[in-house]
């Protein structure tokens, strides 16, 4: 699903490592399985057999090969980093085949990337970057043309998390062969560090033609064979500048039902399986896998779950209706019936994971329309829709976004409220509510790994897919893009994320960190650095 709406079938990574093996691994993401699932008394009840989990012995002759074969739920389609943000495809290409200009780090910082140094002016107007002299795996030199390219490619493409970093850019020039010089109307946050995300991928211009197939870039692999809905397989890239990764081959193998890859991963035939859904969650304890595997979670590749309202229908652009409903959603019964791994998961009535200075746990004191089902009956019914059906649009075939929908449902009729649902497919929640215009819902339940800023929005004929566009809340947030100080970011963060709670038509109702489970004997691990992306070169047998 396209990001700069929402990564669909995503909503909250898993990484299971075989237990047998002392593997090094990155980073991961989520993607899709099976459920079953049935509400009685408003509440959520999943079913699934309990068998004991045991970690296999890994197959020696990878190990040896210095090999590794690991599970991905969904296939994605094209490669074109451009055009498509599935998560499928964010996984794999970023940190593997391509590089950032700049690298990211942990506390905040950047790194050297494409770029091995820069300057940035003093008023943080002009940034002048040094390209380092390196190749791409085709063997052309990385040029300065090349990042104005790539750069000016994501600027103008289709995603909108992709191209909002340059939205204070005014110019991107190549200076000389490996001199680019970027130019802002105002200083930018989001600018610098968008470089270091996919806004700042670096890819030869000359591959354009050919991006959807065969991925060109300078990173430590290069994408050896692709076969749709079977697998992917890197090698080490001959001109990498960098150290040689460890692992030799790498195979991504497409594997659509969870629970098949789940019994791949205990039987020895996968290494890693680094995208399981919620649906899956509650296996994880009742089978063991979290006594044979070590459990990590971080927010660096979390998801926000979160109900939405369409601001261009009525009622739900009646704020009395929104706040109502808002007021009927019980959080924490979301992590119950997921059955949630500890720590993985907090109920919240912000929009920002853990990882933001902005984040608070549910309560009375943090959330305008905190859990209180009684009150929002009565203000539902005094507002004169209690009766009304409301329009409420799920998913049929994301089981991620399926399984809460049908909890929340529940709660909403337990509180008093009259739904409607429209149970429809992906290609066709694409279509009439991503794609569509004007978009065909009601209500709905998302989960989505863009940032705040994705609700930033200047003029509401163009309003994302969600449809909010406040001027409150996006003049907070050009406000802290622009601070000249994190002091200043957090608080003016803060102000807006108020707004939002305010506004109601975004309801965040968890937000949900990674979760990464694998071996006690795994080395080299290490958080998200390119949006989600699981960077093989992190990875050894020991």
């Amino acid at each position: 699903m396209p990001a700069n709406f929402l990564l669909i079938g995503n909503s909250f990574s898993v990484y299971l490592v075989q237990k047998g093996k002392n593997l090094s691994h990155k980073n991961f993401r989520v993607s899709r399985g099976s459920v079953v699932a049935a509400i009685a008394a408003g509440s959520l009840l999943i079913a699934s057999a309990v068998t004991t989990a045991s970690a296999a012995t890994p197959s020696s002759s990878r190990k040896a090969a210095d090999k590794l074969v690991l599970a991905a739920l969904q296939d994605p389609g094209t490669l074109d980093i451009v055009k498509q943000n599935q998560t499928a495809l964010v996984l794999w290409l970023p940190g593997n085949v391509y590089e950032s200009l700049v690298t990211n780090l942990p506390d905040g910082t950047a790194g050297p990337g494409v770029a091995k140094s820069w300057t940035i002016s003093k008023d943080q107007l002009t940034y002048t970057f040094n390209i380092r002299d390196e190749k791409f795996s085709n063997g052309a030199a990385v040029t300065a043309d090349d990042v104005v390219y790539s750069l000016t490619s994501m600027q103008n493409g289709p995603i909108g998390s992709y191209h909002g970093p340059f939205t204070q850019v005014s110019s991107i020039t190549a200076k000389d062969s490996k001199t680019v010089v970027i130019k802002l109307k105002k200083s930018s946050r989001s600018f610098f560090h968008g470089m270091g995300e996919m806004s700042g991928v670096i890819q030869p211009k000359a591959s354009e033609a050919t991006r959807a197939t065969k991925p060109i870039g300078s990173g430590p692999y290069v994408l050896k064979e692709y076969v749709p809905n079977d697998h992917l397989t890197f090698i080490p890239n001959a001109t990498y500048w960098g150290t040689a990764p460890s692992l030799k081959e790498v195979t991504v193998k497409i594997m659509t039902d969870g629970n098949a890859a789940l019994a791949a991963l205990k039987a020895g035939e996968i290494d890693s399986f680094p995208v399981i859904t919620i649906d899956l969650w509650e296996r994880i304890g009742k089978q063991g896998f979290d006594k044979d595997f070590t459990l990590q979670n971080y927010p660096q590749g979390g998801e926000m779950l979160y109900t939405l309202f369409n601001s261009n229908q009525a009622p739900y652009n009646n704020p009395k209706v929104r706040h109502a409903l808002a007021k009927m959603i019980d959080r924490k019964a979301f992590n119950v019936a997921y059955g949630a791994p500890v720590g993985s998961s907090d109920p919240t009535c912000g929009y920002g994971l853990q990882n933001t200075s902005w984040f608070a746990v549910e309560s009375g004191s943090t959330c305008f329309d905190a859990y209180d089902p009684a009150r929002g009956a009565a203000e539902l019914k005094a507002a004169g829709f209690a009766k009304t059906p409301l329009d409420y649009v799920s998913l049929t075939d994301v089981p991620d976004l399926s399984l809460p929908a049908d909890l929340q449902i529940a709660q909403f009729v337990k509180a008093g409220a009259t739904i409607k649902r429209n149970a429809i497919s992906l290609a066709e929640y694409s279509k009439t509510i991503f794609g569509g215009r004007p978009q065909q819902f009601g209500v709905s339940i998302m989960s989505d790994p863009a940032l705040f800023t994705q609700f930033s929005c200047t003029d509401k004929s163009k309003a994302g897919w969600h449809t909010y566009c406040s001027k409150e809340l996006t003049g907070l947030l050009i406000q802290a893009d622009g601070a000249k100080s994190k002091a200043a970011f957090d608080d003016l963060m803060k102000k807006a994320a108020a707004v939002l709670q305010k506004d109601a038509y975004i309801v965040p109702i968890l937000a949900k960190a990674g979760v990464g489970l694998w071996q006690p004997a795994l080395k080299g691990w290490k958080a998200p650095r390119i949006f989600v992306e699981q960077n093989f070169s992190d990875l050894s047998w020991a």
